[in-house]
């Protein structure tokens, strides 16, 4: 943790100043230490990042933990230079940016950015261009140790272990916040999306991606099988998702097309020809794999979406209507099979 951050976080529980206590540091670096608010509330630094989790937010644990596990098992995978590129570039394309040197330029405007829910810390990496920005990444899951590994030396850049529903910040506090495939794992999408909004400056903005709702046949089959794998042990259900990713394999491994002729409107399903696995996939059942990551990420995926408490899906209206109600500006809204990604302003 950097000395400045005191000065800039509030308690989460009472919203009032903090104080430190240093036990330990490394240079710039505070690695052990206390922050304890004016109401005594304390929170400890452990390992160089502030753990603003309190032992009250219970209603996140089976989430958190399920992408603890995931991030323990997976986290070499996802800092791979080869995913970290694909996903850029992905980002890039959903969110309307197109190209690197666009992002930057926008990001050049920005003075204090939130990447909330920011994993093993590749999306506060790319915010942090701009080295006059502060970039703030957190997350409630163990990811944070490994975002702070890798990049916790960046000057611009903070990790810090916090809640989306509970975060350590004023109102009004960013000029941008983005929080990508994030919401619909919080214990509810919507008031998650309207808190984050709060700490929007005036002509801030807010980028999210959240879940779409698919076809009545794969929603009945991801709840079905949901409320069984959410109640498995982690050991369960990484066996559960490598056995879906291995069917996703056999599946393309068949290498045949489908050509369905024409619209099935109560199916959700559209006329055209699909790849025989991703026409079950996005119709019928989650059984992800791909030929361009290794098989642990094919089998992370799956897991990704069987193990969380919560795994959230919308409709583009109820997206729509989030954004109104907050009164932000939707300037760019994408849709792909699996979700929504969108802009909006202030």
């Amino acid at each position: 943790m950097k000395s400045e951050l005191v000065e800039q976080i509030i308690c989460p529980e009472c919203h009032t100043d903090f104080s430190l206590k240093i036990k330990k540091k490394q240079k710039d670096e505070i690695i052990e230490g206390v922050l304890t608010c004016s109401k005594k509330h304390r929170f400890s630094i452990i390992r160089g990042i502030p753990r603003l989790v309190s032992d009250k937010q219970k209603d996140f644990i089976k989430t958190e933990d399920a992408f603890s596990s995931k991030w323990r098992n997976f986290n070499k995978s996802y800092h791979n230079k080869k995913w970290i590129e694909g996903q850029k570039k992905w980002f890039l394309e959903r969110f309307g940016w197109k190209s690197t040197s666009k992002l930057n330029s926008f990001l050049k405007t920005r003075s204090k950015i939130l990447d909330a829910g920011t994993g093993v810390g590749n999306s506060a990496k790319l915010f942090s261009s701009n080295p006059n920005s502060q970039v703030f990444g957190i997350d409630a899951s163990e990811s944070i140790e490994f975002a702070y590994k890798k990049y916790g030396k960046i000057k611009n850049i903070h990790f810090l272990q916090a809640d989306i529903r509970k975060l350590p910040f004023k109102k009004n506090f960013f000029d941008f916040v983005c929080s990508d495939q994030v919401l619909h794992h919080t214990k509810d999408t919507e008031s998650s999306f309207k808190m984050l909004s709060k700490l929007l400056t005036k002509k801030g903005m807010i980028s999210i991606y959240v879940y779409r709702k698919k076809g009545p046949l794969r929603e009945f089959a991801d709840d079905h099988i949901r409320e069984s794998t959410v109640k498995m042990s982690e050991k369960q259900c990484m066996n559960f998702s490598k056995s879906m990713a291995l069917l996703g394999k056999s599946l393309s491994q068949l290498k045949k097309k489908i050509t369905i002729t024409e619209d099935i409107p109560i199916l959700k399903i559209k006329a055209g020809t699909y790849d025989v696995q991703r026409f079950l996939y996005w119709n019928f059942l989650k059984c992800w794999w791909s030929p361009d990551v290794p098989f642990d990420q094919s089998v992370a995926t799956n897991y990704d979406w069987y193990f969380p408490k919560f795994a959230y899906r919308h409709s583009e209206n109820e997206v729509r209507k989030w954004f109104k109600d907050v009164k932000l500006k939707i300037i760019h809204f994408n849709e792909i099979e699996s979700g929504y990604s969108v802009n909006g302003r202030k």
